[in-house]
């Protein structure tokens, strides 16, 4: 009998030990035909991933430290399923969507590691693809503007702190992410401050980020804004390199009216000349809706780029239907033109595993695709 005892309270002390804590495996796989076409140059047709969600595995968990307080930790890689490979940027699987580690409380939460940049959620949150498939709003201002070594979607080495969920639909984060270098590099320059090379012209302060973002949502409202700056972020042009600061400033906002739900987003994308070499300022803005129609929605948007000082940018409208088999499979399919203004050359992105030459200058792009996903 004492021996049935000791064997019970142990089993209940275990359970309530597992009661505590929780680890999840979760997962996306999508997968579709889709077609990318532009104008005066080439055009292919093949099997993609990622038309609708992201393709992904990962892991999450949570622990119950008592008085409030909670750990917490998210590790996610990215999938090409298409092909059955893991992460675009080494190849193999990897953490490089999200690796951090949490400690929640009535306070908020404190999280460290790689994660999104705290100007990026903003565009997600009002794009009508949430920043998927050939539908998406293309984020093109840091490319366009030649900054190099830095990403518009994620931050590594970042310390972020996340506002309570208890603030009557208020919500905020404010995150600095470490560019780790080194107090002894000095960047190589001429009198203009101008260097030859892009390694020539980084500085102890390159890859550093410090991002805001923060709104208000609640019932069918919801609206917001963010900031985010790259100190020190090397900027190519030509033979020529510099290091200046890059900043980030946009605002969104959505209202669900039940029957469709508008949204809105515009942003700022900018880099101070140097020399003889001008500033550089991008504008992004769209306006999308949804609607429900049975298990399904429908989703438009229309999206315009322009930049400063300049005759290029472009043009791009999208249409897609989601129809949901149940909570975790749907369909999907969408097509997406985008017309260039200027010299720009601009194409339908955004779906991974498919990908062609751009449109000859001012010419056009245009994607169809239709897939699947399951989420698990």
């Amino acid at each position: 009998m004492k021996k049935a005892l000791i064997a019970v309270a142990a089993l209940v002390a275990c359970t309530a030990g597992m009661a505590q804590s929780s680890v999840t495996l979760f997962g996306t796989l999508d997968a579709g035909v889709g077609r990318l076409k532009s104008s005066g140059t080439s055009h292919v047709t093949g099997l993609l991933n990622g038309g609708n969600s992201t393709s992904r595995l990962g892991f999450r968990g949570t622990e119950d430290l008592g008085g409030g307080l909670s750990a917490g930790f998210w590790l996610e890689g990215a999938l090409n399923n298409d092909v059955g490979g893991g992460s675009s940027q080494t190849g193999g699987f990897d953490f490089q969507r999200r690796s951090t580690v949490s400690l929640f409380g009535t306070f908020g939460e404190v999280r460290l590691g790689r994660d999104f940049v705290a100007s990026y959620p903003m565009t997600f949150d009002y794009d009508v693809s949430g920043q998927r498939g050939f539908e998406q709003v293309e984020i093109l201002g840091m490319s366009t503007s030649g900054v190099t070594g830095v990403s518009a979607f994620r931050t590594s080495n970042s310390v972020s702190y996340l506002l309570p969920s208890t603030l009557g639909g208020f919500f905020g984060q404010v995150q600095y992410g470490f560019g780790e270098g080194n107090s002894s590099v000095v960047p190589v320059a001429n009198a203009a401050g101008i260097s030859t090379s892009a390694a020539a012209a980084a500085t102890k302060k390159t890859g550093n980020y410090m991002g805001v973002r923060g709104g208000y949502g609640s019932g069918p409202f919801k609206v917001s804004a963010s900031y985010g700056q790259y100190s020190d972020a090397t900027r190519v042009v030509g033979a020529s390199a510099y290091a200046s600061d890059f900043k980030v400033a946009n605002i969104g906002a959505s209202y669900d009216f039940g029957i469709v739900k508008p949204m809105g987003f515009i942003q700022t994308d900018k880099i101070g000349g140097r020399g003889a070499i001008a500033a550089f300022q991008f504008n992004t803005y769209a306006i999308g809706a949804t609607a429900p129609v049975g298990p399904g929605l429908i989703r438009v948007q229309a999206s315009h780029y322009t930049q400063d000082n300049s005759s290029n940018g472009a043009n791009k409208v999208s249409l897609g239907y989601v129809h949901n088999l149940s909570p975790r499979t749907a369909l999907y399919a969408d097509v997406a033109r985008l017309n260039n203004k200027g010299a720009s050359t601009y194409q339908v992105g955004g779906v991974g595993g498919l990908s062609n030459n751009g449109p000859v200058a001012g010419g056009n792009s245009t994607g169809i695709a239709i897939g699947m996903k399951h989420s698990f």
